[in-house]
């Protein structure tokens, strides 16, 4: 079998991503590349439920520098998927024409349940990260604008949900000052808590806990700026020293934080106020880290389809 090349964009609520990978002659996949731009595409959708030009046009100069490296890679196949900004904006469709008229790729707008079920799999495939088939398995990431949780075990996906607390909405909701003041993250906490709540795990299971997407491999990055961020195990204390410090910092001295993406600094202390409580919640002591996610999953799928 010859090797074949697929990739996957991600188009999220605040980053647009993707992922190059190749199926060798024995079925297995390699990453060969990834890129990764802030873009913002979900800035003030949940205030008004449209997508905002300047991000629409930051968007699509990603997407189209993503079609360039993918042509000049020789890739055969490739899928892209919007998610929750896509899927909250009454503009949305308007925009993804406008991709495919431009760039020649169709964005497709998944569910929160697709992308929980993406984010599933990549993880439960990805042999980085050690997982025994009979495990217990909890996925989650926490987005822009959505918080996808997905839950299985050894006979495959028990229950998978998106919740409405992205770092970006929650920010935008919350996060008012500078540094943010006490009752805002109380209040960005409670909403949180009462979000994670809906998704309730039978009394006595503590599932193994992957997470995906910028929250998780950001607090990673910072925890340990100098080792490898894929597969490392995260503590909650970390989580938690991690979010009482940056809490207390302006943005501008968040920016400087060592192994935080500065274009990350505004929403990420709602993020991590997200990991903290789903630790919570899940009665975790600790996570584990996973570079790989939505977009694995649709190479996974891709190169499923193709065998």
């Amino acid at each position: 079998m010859p090797e074949v090349k697929y990739a996957a964009i991600d188009v999220g609520t605040n980053s647009t991503k993707m992922t190059v990978a190749e199926k060798d002659s024995e079925g297995r996949l390699h990453v060969l590349r990834v890129e990764s731009e802030i873009t913002r595409l979900g800035k003030g959708v949940d205030r008004t439920g449209r997508l905002d030009a300047a991000a629409m046009d930051r968007t699509l100069a990603a997407i189209s520098r993503f079609h360039n490296i993918v042509v000049g890679m020789g890739v055969e196949k490739l899928a892209a998927a919007g998610t929750s900004a896509l899927r909250d904006a009454d503009n949305g469709a308007e925009f993804c024409t406008r991709i495919q008229a431009e760039t020649g790729i169709d964005v497709r707008v998944i569910s929160g349940d697709q992308e929980a079920q993406y984010a599933y799999w990549a993880a439960r495939s990805d042999t980085d990260l050690a997982i025994q088939q009979s495990a217990d398995l909890l996925v989650f990431d926490i987005g822009g604008g959505s918080t996808e949780l997905t839950f299985g075990d050894s006979h495959g996906i028990r229950r998978h949900s998106s919740l409405d607390i992205g770092a970006v909405r929650l920010t935008e909701r919350c996060m008012h000052s500078d540094p943010p003041l006490q009752e805002e993250i109380e209040h960005a906490k409670e909403i949180a808590s009462k979000a994670l709540a809906t998704f309730d795990l039978s009394a006595g299971i503590r599932p193994r806990i992957v997470g995906i997407g910028g929250t998780a491999v950001n607090i990673a990055g910072m925890s340990r700026p100098d080792a490898t961020v894929h597969g490392a195990i995260i503590t909650k204390d970390t989580v938690v020293g991690l979010l009482v410090r940056m809490a207390s910092m302006t943005l501008g001295e968040r920016r400087r934080l060592e192994g935080l993406e500065p274009e990350r600094a505004d929403v990420i202390v709602a993020g991590a106020i997200v990991l903290d409580r789903l630790l919570d919640s899940f009665h975790a002591d600790e996570f584990v880290v996973s570079v790989r996610g939505l977009r694995f999953g649709l190479i996974a799928e891709m190169a499923s389809d193709a065998a």
